[in-house]
């Protein structure tokens, strides 16, 4: 049975989160670690040229080996990037017992989170969750969603109303930035043909 997700946004700034495996998804959940600002730590028996230079210039932690249950030591959240299914119900089951956040790509089964396809423009981030189900759609509609975003030049929208929000005393900002956004409204039709 596939249960809905609860969705949330993480703050990961300054935690120290795994990456295990070698893949071609190491380097994008990797980057997308060290964009949120954690502090990726990487364990990949054969990490590619750009883990090895994220390494070099002190951004990630690198260890060249398997992963070892001790891994998840001090760990806030661990990313499972190969289709391994021995290792991800291992790790999975260290996860749970060290209550660490843990995703095994394409193997929702092991998974207590699952990342969710994220349309950004400036301060707006916008999230699609399939339940990890059918994420080549959840990875199109962001792709959409990108585009609409940056055509209306959502992200200047959006910094103008977190500059009318620190200038609104707290009593008006319901009333202020709600008048502010009352002009906002979707267009159009989303094809699937």
């Amino acid at each position: 049975m596939i249960h809905p997700v609860f969705p949330i946004a993480l703050r990961l700034v300054g935690r120290a989160c795994l990456v295990v495996g070698s893949s071609a998804e190491l380097t994008l959940r990797t980057r997308g670690l060290l964009d949120a600002g954690a502090r990726p730590v990487v364990v990949s028996r054969a990490p590619n040229e750009e883990i090895r230079a994220l390494a070099q210039s002190g951004q990630i932690e690198l260890h060249e080996r398997d992963f070892v249950d001790s891994d998840l030591d001090g760990k806030w959240l661990a990313v499972l990037v190969d289709e391994n299914r021995t290792l991800a119900t291992r790790i999975a089951a260290l996860a749970e017992t060290h209550r660490v956040f843990f995703c095994a790509i394409d193997q929702p089964e092991h998974n207590g989170y699952a990342h969710m396809a994220q349309a950004r423009a400036g301060l707006l981030t916008i999230a699609i969750s399939t339940s990890g189900q059918a994420p080549a759609f959840g990875r199109r509609l962001r792709e959409e969603l990108e585009r609409l975003l940056t055509n209306s030049k959502v992200a200047d929208f959006v910094d103008r109303l977190a500059t009318l929000r620190a200038q609104t005393p707290s009593p008006d900002r319901r009333r202020v930035l709600s008048a502010a956004v009352s002009s906002v409204h979707f267009s159009g039709e989303l094809n699937l043909d």
